[in-house]
């Protein structure tokens, strides 16, 4: 009798065991579920949208110029860069080359601050203003930037012309 009653207890917590393998299981694929659906709506756009007009802001340029959204003129070309991103790192001498053809008055690189962030700013500041400041600082804030790098022309009225996650838009207003 005493062997019935042990391998009737080994069976129930077998069963409980599958039971509750099978129940994370399936919570697990719910969540995979859910992340496939977001993966499938696409990847939000970097920043505001084409038409928008950027938000107000005030900032200070490494070289103590005050800059707001009314300094910026159309076509101005407005880059949004993190060091720790190498994608980042790949796009600065891109940028900085079209920025030093445009002039420092029409090119403005937002660098986020960081113990590697002088090293962009470097290659940034002779053809460029720029602007380092905290994740999510106020210019950043100013364009809805989401993600980096993230790349915009200004148009009439500071509003966005042209973005994107490439230097392609610093082609001509």
């Amino acid at each position: 009798m005493p062997f019935l009653i042990s391998l009737v207890v080994l069976l129930a917590v077998l069963v409980l065991l599958t039971l509750t393998l099978t129940v994370a299981l399936v919570r697990r694929l719910r969540d995979h579920d859910q992340r496939l659906a977001t993966l499938e709506q696409g990847a939000p756009e970097p920043m505001l949208p084409l038409g928008e007009r950027i938000d107000a802001f005030e900032a200070t340029t490494v070289d103590g110029e005050e800059l707001t959204r009314e300094t910026l003129a159309a076509g101005t070309m407005v880059g949004f860069f993190d060091p720790q991103c190498e994608t980042c790192h790949s796009h600065l001498p891109l940028f900085a080359a079209e920025a030093a053809r445009r002039g420092r008055d029409l090119a403005l690189g937002v660098v986020r601050e960081d113990d590697e962030s002088h090293e962009m700013v470097a290659v940034l500041a002779p053809a460029a203003r720029v602007v380092v400041e905290r994740r999510r600082g106020p210019v950043a804030r100013a364009f809805h930037v989401e993600a980096t790098p993230a790349f915009c022309r200004l148009g009439a009225d500071q509003t966005v012309a042209a973005h994107g996650y490439g230097h392609e838009v610093a082609a001509p207003a």
